[in-house]
Protein backbone atom coordinates (compact mmCIF):
# COMPACT_ATOMS: atom_id res chain seq x y z
CA UNK A 1 0.00 0.00 0.00
CA UNK A 2 2.97 2.46 0.32
CA UNK A 3 3.42 2.72 -3.29
CA UNK A 4 0.12 3.04 -4.07
CA UNK A 5 -0.20 5.39 -1.13
CA UNK A 6 2.47 8.10 -2.55
CA UNK A 7 1.12 8.30 -5.99
CA UNK A 8 -2.05 9.19 -4.66
CA UNK A 9 -1.12 11.60 -2.05
CA UNK A 10 0.29 13.64 -5.42
CA UNK A 11 -3.17 13.87 -6.31
CA UNK A 12 -6.09 16.33 -5.12
CA UNK A 13 -8.82 13.75 -5.70
CA UNK A 14 -10.65 11.88 -2.94
CA UNK A 15 -10.76 8.22 -3.28
CA UNK A 16 -11.66 4.96 -1.59
CA UNK A 17 -9.72 1.73 -0.91
CA UNK A 18 -11.11 -1.55 -0.38
CA UNK A 19 -8.69 -4.52 0.59
CA UNK A 20 -7.79 -7.88 1.05
CA UNK A 21 -4.78 -8.37 3.74
CA UNK A 22 -3.19 -11.60 4.94
CA UNK A 23 -4.79 -14.34 2.45
CA UNK A 24 -2.72 -17.54 2.69
CA UNK A 25 -3.31 -19.52 -0.49
CA UNK A 26 -1.44 -23.08 -1.06
CA UNK A 27 -0.24 -22.57 -4.55
CA UNK A 28 2.30 -23.96 -6.63
CA UNK A 29 4.60 -20.73 -7.34
CA UNK A 30 8.19 -20.64 -8.11
CA UNK A 31 10.85 -21.52 -10.58
CA UNK A 32 13.73 -23.62 -8.30
CA UNK A 33 13.53 -26.98 -8.52
CA UNK A 34 12.09 -27.23 -4.67
CA UNK A 35 9.60 -25.92 -5.89
CA UNK A 36 8.17 -27.98 -8.60
CA UNK A 37 5.50 -29.80 -8.13
CA UNK A 38 4.60 -28.85 -4.76
CA UNK A 39 2.22 -26.01 -3.22
CA UNK A 40 3.84 -23.82 -1.01
CA UNK A 41 1.98 -21.22 1.38
CA UNK A 42 1.84 -17.71 -0.68
CA UNK A 43 0.14 -14.22 1.29
CA UNK A 44 -1.90 -12.23 -0.81
CA UNK A 45 -2.37 -8.12 0.09
CA UNK A 46 -4.43 -6.57 -2.23
CA UNK A 47 -5.70 -3.21 -2.23
CA UNK A 48 -7.95 -1.54 -5.29
CA UNK A 49 -8.64 2.21 -5.44
CA UNK A 50 -11.80 3.82 -6.16
CA UNK A 51 -12.23 7.61 -7.41
CA UNK A 52 -14.52 9.39 -5.01
CA UNK A 53 -15.25 9.28 -1.36
CA UNK A 54 -18.81 9.77 -1.05
CA UNK A 55 -21.17 8.33 1.05
CA UNK A 56 -23.13 5.23 -1.21
CA UNK A 57 -26.56 6.02 -1.45
CA UNK A 58 -28.46 3.61 0.51
CA UNK A 59 -27.11 0.93 2.52
CA UNK A 60 -27.16 -1.12 -1.09
CA UNK A 61 -23.79 -3.48 -1.85
CA UNK A 62 -24.60 -2.54 -5.40
CA UNK A 63 -23.51 1.06 -4.92
CA UNK A 64 -20.15 -0.06 -3.87
CA UNK A 65 -17.72 -2.59 -5.22
CA UNK A 66 -18.55 -5.61 -3.60
CA UNK A 67 -14.99 -6.33 -1.23
CA UNK A 68 -15.63 -9.89 -1.89
CA UNK A 69 -14.63 -8.98 -5.70
CA UNK A 70 -10.89 -9.13 -4.51
CA UNK A 71 -11.23 -12.62 -2.94
CA UNK A 72 -12.91 -13.54 -6.19
CA UNK A 73 -10.17 -12.27 -9.05
CA UNK A 74 -7.52 -14.01 -6.69
CA UNK A 75 -8.80 -16.90 -6.86
CA UNK A 76 -9.73 -16.76 -10.34
CA UNK A 77 -6.10 -16.15 -10.69
CA UNK A 78 -4.89 -18.79 -9.02
CA UNK A 79 -7.03 -20.94 -11.13
CA UNK A 80 -5.53 -20.62 -14.16
CA UNK A 81 -2.44 -22.79 -13.16
CA UNK A 82 1.08 -22.56 -11.99
CA UNK A 83 3.17 -19.20 -12.30
CA UNK A 84 7.04 -19.05 -12.67
CA UNK A 85 7.18 -15.77 -11.39
CA UNK A 86 5.31 -13.95 -8.75
CA UNK A 87 5.11 -10.43 -10.91
CA UNK A 88 3.80 -12.72 -13.33
CA UNK A 89 1.34 -13.60 -11.19
CA UNK A 90 0.48 -10.18 -9.64
CA UNK A 91 0.50 -8.44 -13.17
CA UNK A 92 -2.50 -11.14 -14.17
CA UNK A 93 -4.07 -10.22 -11.11
CA UNK A 94 -3.76 -6.34 -11.88
CA UNK A 95 -5.09 -6.90 -15.07
CA UNK A 96 -7.93 -8.79 -13.32
CA UNK A 97 -8.92 -6.60 -10.55
CA UNK A 98 -9.16 -3.62 -12.87
CA UNK A 99 -11.31 -4.49 -15.39
CA UNK A 100 -14.15 -2.93 -13.11
CA UNK A 101 -14.33 0.97 -14.34
CA UNK A 102 -15.12 2.22 -11.06
CA UNK A 103 -11.16 1.01 -10.20
CA UNK A 104 -8.62 3.85 -11.12
CA UNK A 105 -5.44 1.69 -9.64
CA UNK A 106 -4.65 -1.31 -7.88
CA UNK A 107 -1.79 -2.84 -5.67
CA UNK A 108 -0.66 -5.91 -5.18
CA UNK A 109 1.90 -7.62 -2.66
CA UNK A 110 2.90 -11.26 -2.76
CA UNK A 111 5.04 -12.91 0.05
CA UNK A 112 6.27 -16.75 -0.24
CA UNK A 113 6.21 -17.41 3.30
CA UNK A 114 8.20 -20.59 3.77
CA UNK A 115 11.86 -20.29 1.54
CA UNK A 116 14.10 -23.11 2.54
CA UNK A 117 17.04 -22.12 4.12
CA UNK A 118 16.59 -18.34 3.92
CA UNK A 119 15.35 -16.06 7.21
CA UNK A 120 12.21 -14.00 6.45
CA UNK A 121 9.88 -13.55 3.89
CA UNK A 122 10.32 -12.94 -0.27
CA UNK A 123 8.36 -11.60 -2.34
CA UNK A 124 6.95 -8.58 -4.62
CA UNK A 125 4.69 -5.44 -4.80
CA UNK A 126 3.41 -4.18 -8.45
CA UNK A 127 1.16 -1.42 -8.37
CA UNK A 128 -1.01 -0.03 -11.24
CA UNK A 129 -3.09 2.81 -12.23
CA UNK A 130 -4.77 3.04 -15.18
Amino acid sequence: MDALASVLTKSSEDVTVIFLEDAIREIEVGIHDFEQDTNQPVRFDIHAVQSGSQRPAGEDINQVLDYEFLQNALDSVIARGRFGLLESLASELLDELLTPTLIVAASVKITKLEIPDFEGELGCSVTRLK
